[in-house]
């Protein structure tokens, strides 16, 4: 972690009591863009991820990326005096940005409700696996679950009658963690008018439902149930990869005069 940065965001102080990844991509942009994220973990153990493989200074590689150009702060949650130093600091943030169970902040007594009582102008960000409201706002979520429910998973693999399977990258978990800084600066923006902070309520789930919406219009157009076409494309062709001399070279035509120059070119 490093102690200073400066940028578009410069002058926004930024709470992050997260772990893993969704909540901590979120801070790291806003911190990338000049934001001074301090990240806080639960004493003693710290975020998982600081063990999650190989790194440096005792810590992954992961936990590196994720969580750079931030400040950090230890604190016991199990005592007063470290439940009372959150609430004294969250009270005086901008943006407070939080990844655990629901209620897990309210048994802190830094819950939303609260906190907007005492500090009106703070921009509140709860990031789960299914969101803060409905049937399984009480379940724990992850990308590869959110993955599986979002219908990614069905549309990706080498092709129809074949296992399905979870993208390399985990989407739902960056995804989660950028529509959830997208939705904090538009908080800021709207507090510049109102002077109040907002509730930003943000899960994997429907960072998934996000990625499928080019597949749910297709059903919706033609009531066909997309299917994993491998790396190719249900509406252009040729846009796939192909083998090229031991290679594999990918071509992608977006239009008909796309392909004409291709084929000129070999």
């Amino acid at each position: 972690m490093t102690t200073q940065n400066t940028g578009l965001l410069h002058g926004l102080k930024v709470i992050e009591m997260s772990h893993i990844m969704a909540a901590p991509t979120c801070g790291q942009m806003l911190a990338d863009m000049g934001a001074d994220v301090i990240k806080v973990e639960r004493a003693p153990a710290g975020d998982d991820t600081r063990r999650f493989g190989e790194g440096t200074d005792g810590d992954s590689a992961a936990f590196a990326m994720m969580n750079r150009n931030k400040r950090g702060l230890a604190v016991n949650t199990k005592s007063e005096e470290g439940r009372a130093a959150l609430h004294r600091i969250i009270a005086q943030a901008d943006v407070f940005i939080e990844n655990y169970r629901k209620g897990a902040m309210e048994h802190f007594g830094i819950g939303w409700e609260e906190m907007h009582k005492i500090n009106p102008r703070l921009i509140y960000c709860s990031v789960s696996g299914f969101g803060r409201t409905g049937p399984y706002a009480e379940r724990g979520g992850f990308d590869l679950i959110t993955q599986g429910m979002s219908g990614i998973m069905s549309i990706t693999g080498e092709g129809p009658g074949r296992p399905p399977i979870k993208v390399g990258a985990p989407i739902t978990d960056i995804t989660a963690g950028i529509l959830s800084a997208t939705g904090i600066l538009g908080a800021v923006v709207s507090r510049y008018e109102t002077g109040q902070g907002q509730y930003v309520d943000s899960s994997l789930y429907e960072a998934g439902i996000m990625h499928t919406f080019w597949q749910t219009a297709i059903y919706h157009a033609t009531g066909e149930i997309p299917e994993p076409m491998g790396s190719a494309h249900p509406l252009s062709a040729p846009y796939q990869a192909f083998p090229d001399q031991g290679h594999v070279a990918c071509r992608g035509c977006g239009e008909p005069e796309h392909l004409a120059e291709i084929c000129r070119s070999n």
